[in-house]
């Protein structure tokens, strides 16, 4: 039993991780050739940043004026948001397995031995440090003084801010194959966490207890094989304007009532690169890369286009009244929010698929999987 368990997870990790890659290569398309576009809004990169590579999990964090990100290598790194000067730069001496979470001056970080760490961001001190009981591949989430996680086994845990003494843990069953997931989760001030789940589960739970406030269905698992049904939430849900909104992998998109989970709307699409929202859209990167604009009241399909097709697209993130894509070769991408029709692109030298861009209004945070972080701007 042990050896079919170990075998069922060696070809999960190798077959899965970054399951949407392994299915675009298997495909003959190539990706498409950039077009020449005359710009109309430039996209500036304001600073660029060097660090050890690392996976997509290593999403940036904004924080009263500073970027805080963290490294495979273990290096937490603080960053002055406007000039892109390093104000701290400590290294923890240990594999990290995920990007940061951020209070005050405390990061919360996983390490590669399955461990939740507290770090004084400045001094490098480990404040307090709890184990899990599998590593965790996404940042934290830190909520009405919790700071909750995610492990790899799927098993949810709530540590006290102050102590980091466990308070509740909930496990969650996890199907032989599912997409590997590096950030599902996502706090809403300090009342609730969302979580996606696999099997097209979205989650919503009490940061106190660990409870379900409601769960909604973005998608059910379809098909014949096991392949075919893989139906993962491995992208961050969505919260604005008493919305939820998320997406699944060979599912559907999906919003949500944020006070009754009563659905919405929802709609077929693969994706497990993310969604994003402005005032009156929802933007969703297609498994293929074609980016879709939906009416976020109706769901009604507004644009949708092909122009990145088969590039590794990111999943999108407001710059402004623009929407921002990177791609697989490093190039960022902005798009019209009215058309989608490209508008402005520069080259980042990022590599590989990047995570979601971090928006931070009229700039965003991009960092590669090869470490390179960046600011873009449209001022």
């Amino acid at each position: 039993m042990r050896r079919q368990l170990l075998v069922t997870a060696v070809l999960s990790s190798f077959l899965l991780a970054g399951c949407a890659s392994w299915f675009e290569s298997s495909s003959a398309a190539k990706p498409t050739p950039l077009a020449a576009i005359k710009p109309i809004q430039a996209l500036n990169v304001k600073w660029t940043l060097s660090q050890a590579a690392s996976g997509s999990g290593f999403t940036p964090v904004y924080t009263n004026g500073n970027v805080v990100s963290a490294d495979a290598s273990g290096h937490i790194r603080t960053v002055d948001a406007l000039s892109g000067r390093i104000s701290a730069d400590v290294s923890l001496k240990r594999d990290l397995s995920s990007g940061v979470a951020v209070v005050g001056d405390t990061v919360f970080v996983g390490s590669q031995d399955g461990k939740l760490l507290a770090v004084d961001r400045s001094s490098g001190k480990t404040l307090w440090e709890q184990s899990l009981t599998s590593v965790m591949l996404e940042a934290p989430q830190v909520a009405g003084g919790m700071v909750v996680v995610r492990s790899n086994d799927g098993r949810l845990t709530g540590f006290s801010l102050a102590d980091g003494k466990q308070q509740w843990s909930i496990a969650h069953a996890q199907p032989q194959l599912l997409v590997r997931n590096t950030g599902s989760m996502q706090a809403v001030g300090n009342e609730a966490v969302m979580v996606g789940l696999p099997g097209g589960k979205l989650d919503i739970i009490s940061p106190a207890n660990g409870n379900t406030l409601w769960e909604g269905v973005v998608a059910n698992p379809r098909g014949a094989t096991e392949l075919e049904r893989i139906t993962d939430i491995t992208s961050r849900p969505v919260y604005d304007g008493g919305q939820v909104c998320s997406v699944a992998y060979q599912g559907r998109v999906a919003c949500f009532d944020a006070k009754s989970g009563s659905l919405m709307w929802a709609r077929e699409q693969s994706s497990s690169r993310g969604v994003a929202l402005d005032a009156s859209k929802l933007y969703v990167t297609a498994e293929d890369g074609s980016v879709w604009a939906y009416d976020r009241s109706t769901g009604r399909s507004l644009w949708k286009t092909d122009a990145l097709k088969f590039r590794n697209v990111s999943g999108p993130a407001m710059l402004g009244r623009f929407v921002l894509v990177i791609d697989g070769e490093g190039y960022g991408h902005l798009l019209s929010n009215e058309s989608g029709s490209l508008v402005d692109r520069v080259k980042l030298g990022s590599e590989g698929a990047t995570a979601q861009p971090v928006s931070l209004g009229a700039s965003a945070l991009v960092q590669g999987q090869n470490g390179r972080l960046s600011l873009l701007s449209i001022e």
